[in-house]
């Protein structure tokens, strides 16, 4: 838009609204119409067409900004609605994405696979919080699906380790010896929740799980262990 004779200077920013630098927020566009009106040439005054076109796009802005605080409303009550559902987690077993794990230094540890197809073996390799190769075990033949094996919590030598986070890898071949899609699956009781950033994150011991990870919430049996 084009204000002949004057030189408009903007406000850095308006009031009320978010707006960054070098952008027009609703005000300043009301604004520059409104000084366009009162400068024009009274010989030569805005066409009608020209002046209906810029009220249709103040229009439009005024809808845009409205829908964005609508928006920003809904997201805030989402997460709010998330939050309050992830409390509903602590207690419970869940599988999520990724492959770390959190051995006691007691129980053996589950580690979870989940298949694309049958499998005539599955490899399994652990390494420690360090990265540190650890220990490797052969869980056998599994069904498709997710699937789990345990792991004693000894190095290949039979000595205990201590308990901690760690992580595993997973190589799986079918009946001809052909490797199969195979991914790893994090798997713990949930002990607490965290907010970080407005959003909830499930405490696995001591490990941090997104709640947008979760894939599966494992049904408890009776007695309270994990089916």
């Amino acid at each position: 838009m084009t204000i002949s004779g004057i030189e408009a200077t903007l406000p850095a920013t308006t009031a009320g609204q978010n707006v960054k630098p070098g952008e027009l927020g609703r005000d300043d566009f009301l604004n520059l119409l409104v000084t366009q009106l009162q400068h024009q040439d009274p010989l030569n005054p805005m066409d009608s067409t020209d002046f209906t076109a810029q009220l249709a796009q103040f229009s439009s802005l005024e809808q845009l900004s409205n829908m964005s605080g609508q928006l920003e409303e809904l997201t805030a009550s989402q997460n709010v609605f998330a939050n309050s559902q992830a409390v509903g987690y602590i207690g419970h077993t869940v599988l999520a994405n990724g492959n770390a794990f959190t051995f006691d230094g007691h129980e053996p540890a589950t580690l979870a696979v989940d298949l694309q197809a049958p499998a005539q073996n599955v490899f399994l390799s652990v390494y420690d919080a360090t990265g540190a190769f650890v220990a490797s075990l052969e869980a056998g033949t599994m069904t498709a699906g997710r699937q789990t094996a345990l792991w004693n919590g000894q190095d290949n030598s039979g000595n205990p380790l201590p308990g901690g986070t760690y992580r595993f890898e997973a190589v799986a071949v079918n009946a001809q010896g052909e490797e199969i899609g195979v991914n790893p699956l994090s798997r713990g009781r949930v002990d607490g929740v965290a907010f970080k950033n407005g959003a909830a994150v499930l405490m696995l011991g001591s490990r941090e799980v997104p709640l947008a990870d979760v894939i599966e919430v494992i049904r408890l049996a009776e007695g309270g262990a994990a089916e």
